[in-house]
């Protein structure tokens, strides 16, 4: 009979045991999911090829604009070429709060339907690309952080698209944009260290603003690969370079030829860029304006001399007509202490070219009435 009881015991005391690790592990498992996006938790990739494969995930949402479709708080990594694919899709879909880490791309995004797609607050890591978009017009790409990739964020084919406050660092670019691309926006992103900054080609009437370039190779490049399809009548404004080893912003094309062209830059502050050159900027370009005319304001140059317009590197021979007086941006770089420098150079001009031509006047005067009164001698002993 104690015998019987004491095996009872040890069964009970066996149930108990796993009863209590199993709710240990409940109460772990509960408090991972509240905080998921941090979790060690590895999620697989998703991959939608069409609008029936949404089905199959049962993300939260409706896929309509007002109720999208929500790929949110996954932890992938994964050695499949792509963590998250989106394609042939028409539905609405917001892409947000992941972390991906692929072998080729972390997110990519083909053939869908016009303002249907959010991408925002992801950090993504990618051998080739961070972001991957291709034919999706009005794509908006927020708020994410790309690194460690080629190319944090590659878009082609998708006009009207917007590109906000993302930050790219240490990619081999931060952002490019290829072909067919136009009337878009790439505003507030901050890019840094990596070698282009920004790679810009075949671009049409698109907006940069109020980006941060800093600490790259090259800052930006804004390029054309033929005539007809040519980066122009874009505006660059209020943007921030500073401290690009070589020039901040280039405006070429293929073989250096003059395709890029009718661009309007003013209104940035250029910021110890290219110190072993002779310009911050290059323009092969033609008709590329460097100033702001109805304003009469250009841009803020830390290597101008305070007198005459900036020169701007390149075949096209352009200038800023009206550089600024003072960056417009808070730099790190102090500014360069040979601004007083230019200071006392035009005070010193100012006074001196008179003074200078006074004295020239005085000592004309002075040779003719010596050269007259020896005219007269001559004529006297005549």
């Amino acid at each position: 009979m104690r015998k019987i009881a004491f095996s009872l015991l040890t069964i009970g005391l066996i149930l108990s045991s796993i009863w209590v690790g199993l709710s240990i592990n409940y109460i772990e498992e509960s408090k991972s999911s509240e905080t998921l996006y941090i979790s060690n938790k590895i999620d697989p990739p998703i991959e939608i090829y069409d609008n029936n494969d949404l089905l199959s995930y049962n993300f939260s949402g409706s896929g309509t604009e007002e109720d999208p479709y929500r790929i949110e708080n996954l932890n992938i990594i994964t050695s499949n070429n792509y963590g998250i694919v989106v394609q042939n899709i028409t539905k609405y879909i917001l892409i947000q709060n992941n972390n991906v880490n692929a072998l080729f791309g972390a997110i990519r995004i083909f053939n869908t339907g016009p303002d249907t797609i959010i991408i925002t607050n992801n950090t993504c890591i990618g051998g080739e690309l961070g972001i991957f978009v291709v034919i999706s017009p009005r794509i908006k790409i927020l708020n994410n952080t790309c690194t460690d990739s080629y190319d944090g964020i590659n878009i082609n084919d998708s006009p009207y698209s917007l590109i906000e406050n993302n930050t790219l660092t240490k990619n081999h670019v931060g952002i490019r944009v290829e072909n067919n691309v136009p009337f878009s926006k790439i505003i507030n992103n901050h890019i840094t260290k990596n070698y282009d900054g920004m790679w810009i080609t075949n671009s049409r009437n698109t907006l940069f603003k109020n980006n941060i370039i800093r600490n790259n190779v090259i800052g930006f490049f804004l390029d054309s690969t033929n005539e007809e399809f040519a980066s122009l009548n874009c505006v660059i404004r209020n943007n921030l370079f500073e401290n690009n080893t070589s020039y901040a912003l280039i405006l070429s094309a293929f073989m250096e030829q003059s395709f890029t062209r009718q661009n309007l830059v003013y209104h940035n502050s250029f910021v110890n860029n290219n110190p072993n050159g002779q310009s911050q900027a290059k323009d092969v370009g033609s008709h590329n304006r460097w100033y702001n005319e109805s304003l009469k304001e250009g841009n803020y140059w830390s290597d101008w001399l305070g007198i005459l317009p900036y020169n701007i590197g390149g075949s096209a021979n352009t200038v800023d007509m009206y550089p600024l007086e003072a960056p417009l941006h808070s730099t790190i770089t102090k500014i360069p202490t040979f601004f007083i420098g230019r200071v006392v150079l035009v005070i010193a001009l100012s006074i001196g070219i008179p003074v200078l031509l006074a004295i020239s006047i005085l000592i004309v005067k002075k040779f003719k009435k010596r050269k007259l009164e020896k005219m007269e001698k001559m004529n006297e002993k005549g």
